[in-house]
């Protein structure tokens, strides 16, 4: 048993092997690929890191000998320079004279305020005057004299408090508008000083942070430099190098030159011709502190070296693949084997989604593979969780590649996959008219709809790099994951409604066609269930009125040939019979025997016709009871009297039992003994001769119960329904005595006395059961 179960356990263990195996080389032959050019030796010189270093350093010298050149020995007017100097005057005094006009106009628009309300108030104290004068003539001579002489005076204290304010107040904007022009003058001479000292102060403190940071480079950048225009010498270190200093230093180069390599050393050197500077740039190979441009030249180093070591780990890899697909192939435990248990599963799939998937698949594990760094430093469980997830892709991409190629081997089952693929199935549905030209055109709207709102989706997240989507759009494809959800969840859902949908209008066409036959699969749950419910109920409803109109239709047919046969036969007789007393030769004795046939066929075709005409009545329901009290056990006793004759004649035996010969019903007496005549005639026409006929009449909580029982001669093949439609009999052939209306007149008296009349069939049993009420329920009309 264990070599059993190892022999099953070795296939998967090669094949998850063979899966780590191809995943290492493909992320090492990734890493190599994308990284290839830091194989190359002394890369460094030559990469966008160097160059910006470089360039550092250069704009550190040019700042301190060239932009900021004897700014220690500058005053500050040369520091400032005549040119920026003047653009300050002629800015400032600008703005100086912009606010000089503004505040002129603001200072003569409030001197013409104070002045208006100057002479409102004047006005307003020789009118307070005048009202003073006027009301004198109202008074009496010493009132009017008094106040005659009160208006001659000035105003008085208060008013001319107020006057000499307002003349105070149009003194100081006067003087205010004076001072206008030397005010401005002095703020404009304040903001150039300002623009001066914050000039200075900002310079000062650049020049000292370039020069303190060009000192503090010394240790491990030289540079020796000699201006062509004034012929001066700048240089962080004593003497002149030589061939021999620059062939030893870690990098130097001398400027300018005619050609070089490189953006940053292009600027440079144009930048050495601009300024008329000639020169070398040296950085020693060991150097005095810490230099980045050594730090960064080891750590390319480091990189070649690990990608040296990749190129290697990607040999073994090859060469561990090799060995273990000639084992696999040798020891016959190939893909073939580990298919087996995932061929089923696989093939479950339809053959257009499946091609799909793979795309998927591998669209993703290349992505994935190319983005994820798997072989930095230092190698924690995350890269072996990322080792795994894309040995898992390679696993499934290998089963599904596998699966293809037993399907290229087998031409049969290519065949049967295709032909249960999407495609046939949709152009079968087509072809089936499964699905109208509307609904396939909704259905192409949908798809294109919900494409297109993927692709938008993919842009805006693409082109605005959402911080909530960084991880998704970065970290996993999106575009094949949105088509692996579109794939197995927008379609399968759109077919799934789409058939749903054809399933119940083809219902309907068949339910609108007659097939009432025709069932409606109710799946799944949802309106259009609920829709395919309601037609299947509608449907049910339509073929149980047409069942019941179509057995209308035939117990008309039947009541009419019914009704034709019962009128005939005695007419007939009667007929034939007038036909011989016409007749001379017949003797006395003859003539009495056919009067005696004719009496009683007219008695019977009477009969018929009273009958007829009462179930008609019942019918309409224009029938008159005069309901009372009565005795029912009295009515039955009186209607089995009436039969003594009949019984006694017959081979049947009758049983009654009466539980109370006393019990009353609210009841019409002559119409419910019509009701027992009936059933009484009907048992002595339909049962079995030398049988028991048992008759029974017993209370209930509210009602009274009558029941006759008896075994029928003729096989009783009929619906129970059946036997209560008008001229129709147990005796199919119709040669026993009776009209057929018996029980239907009998279930007609009983339902209009509120009561219940019900037939059961056990076998050859016949049974009839009757309720009364034992309280008026009937609505006599």
């Amino acid at each position: 048993m264990a070599t059993k179960s190892r022999s099953k356990l070795v296939p998967w263990l090669a094949w998850g092997l063979l899966s780590y195996l191809i995943a290492l080389g493909l992320l090492a032959a990734s890493d190599v690929l994308k990284n290839q050019e830091y194989l190359q030796k002394d890369y460094y010189f030559r990469s966008p890191a160097f160059y910006e270093q470089l360039q550092q350093h250069f704009n550190l010298f040019r700042n301190v000998h060239v932009v900021y050149n004897h700014w220690e020995d500058k005053t500050d007017a040369e520091k400032i320079g005549q040119a920026r100097m003047e653009q300050w005057t002629r800015h400032f005094e600008t703005v100086k004279n912009i606010e000089v006009e503004q505040r002129k106009a603001e200072a003569q628009h409030q001197i013409l305020n104070l002045q208006t309300l100057l002479g409102d108030v004047v006005a307003i104290a020789k009118e307070k005057r005048e009202q003073a004068a006027n009301s004198a003539e109202d008074s009496g001579a010493e009132q009017a004299k008094a106040q005659s002489q009160d208006a001659q005076n000035p105003p008085d204290a208060e008013e001319q408090n107020e006057i000499a304010r307002i003349r105070k107040e149009i003194a100081l904007r006067q003087d205010t508008e004076a001072n206008i022009l030397p005010n401005a003058e002095r703020q404009k001479n304040e903001r150039i000083e300002k623009e001066i000292k914050n000039y200075l102060d900002f310079h000062n403190k650049q020049y000292a942070a370039v020069k303190h940071s060009l000192s503090a480079r010394s240790g491990f950048f030289e540079y020796y430099i000699r201006d062509l225009e004034t012929g001066k010498n700048y240089s962080n270190k004593s003497g002149y190098p030589g061939q021999g200093d620059m062939q030893d230093a870690f990098y130097a180069i001398r400027l300018p030159q005619t050609t070089l390599e490189g953006g940053a050393l292009q600027s440079i050197n144009r930048s050495f011709q601009q300024y008329r500077l000639e020169g070398i740039f040296l950085f020693p190979k060991e150097p005095r502190g810490f230099s980045q441009m050594i730090a960064d030249h080891a750590y390319f180093n480091t990189l070649r070296q690990r990608l040296i070591y990749e190129l290697y780990l990607l040999g073994a890899v090859v060469v561990a693949t090799a060995v273990l697909i000639f084992y696999m192939r040798r020891n016959r435990c190939g893909i073939e084997v580990v298919q087996q248990n995932y061929t089923a599963v696989i093939r479950g799939i339809p053959l257009e989604p499946r091609l799909l998937l793979f795309y998927v698949l591998t669209m993703f594990a290349l992505s994935y593979g190319s983005s994820a760094a798997l072989f930095r430093l230092p190698v924690g469980p995350s890269h072996f969780a990322q080792w795994t997830l894309l040995a898992l892709l390679i696993g499934c991409l290998g089963l599904l590649l596998g699966d293809a190629v037993l399907l290229l081997r087998n031409p049969q089952a290519l065949r049967e996959q295709w032909e249960a693929g999407v495609y046939r199935k949709l152009q079968g549905y087509i072809q089936a008219k499964l699905v109208n030209r509307l609904i396939l055109t909704k259905a192409i709207l949908i798809f294109v709809m919900t494409v297109l709102f993927g692709v938008f989706l993919f842009n805006v997240m693409k082109n605005f790099n959402f911080n909530s989507f960084t991880y998704f759009y970065y970290g996993t494809p999106f575009p094949e994951g949105y088509v692996l959800f579109y794939t197995f969840v927008v379609i399968p859902y759109l077919f799934r409604r789409i058939l749903t949908f054809s399933r119940i209008l083809n219902g309907a066409e068949a339910i609108a066609s007659g097939r009432f036959d025709h069932t409606i699969v109710e799946k799944g749950r949802g309106n259009l269930a609920r829709l395919a419910h309601l037609l299947n109920n509608i449907r049910q409803s339509i073929k149980t009125s047409v069942e019941r109109e179509t057995k209308s239709e035939r117990l008309k047919s039947e009541l009419i040939t019914n009704v034709s046969h019962d009128l005939k036969t005695p007419l007939t007789s009667i007929m034939n019979y007038v036909d011989l007393l016409k007749r001379k030769d017949l003797t006395p004795e003859t003539v009495a025997s056919y009067v005696e046939v004719l009496d009683r066929k007219t008695q019977r075709l009477k009969v018929l016709i009273d009958d007829l005409f009462e179930a008609s009545k019942m019918a309409s329901g224009s029938v008159e009871l005069a309901v009372e009290h009565v005795n029912v056990a009295d009515l039955l006793q009186q209607a089995l009297a009436e039969f003594s004759d009949k019984i006694e004649a017959s081979t049947l035996t009758f049983r009654v039992r009466v539980d109370n010969p006393k019990v009353t019903a609210p009841l019409d007496g002559r119409k419910t003994w019509r009701v027992f005549e009936n059933l009484i005639s009907n048992a002595l026409k339909y049962a079995m001769p030398h049988t028991r006929v048992h008759l029974a009449l017993t209370e209930e909580a509210d009602k009274v119960v009558f029941t006759i029982n008896n075994v029928a001669a003729y096989e009783l093949n009929f619906d129970v329904d059946e036997i209560f439609e008008r001229f129709k009999r147990g005796d199919t052939s119709r040669n026993t005595e009776g009209s057929g209306l018996g029980l239907a007149i009998a279930k007609s008296i009983v339902e209009l006395q509120g009561g219940q009349l019900r037939i059961d069939i056990d076998g050859d049993y016949f049974k009839v059961r009757v309720e009364f009420a034992r309280e008026a329920k009937a609505a006599a009309s």
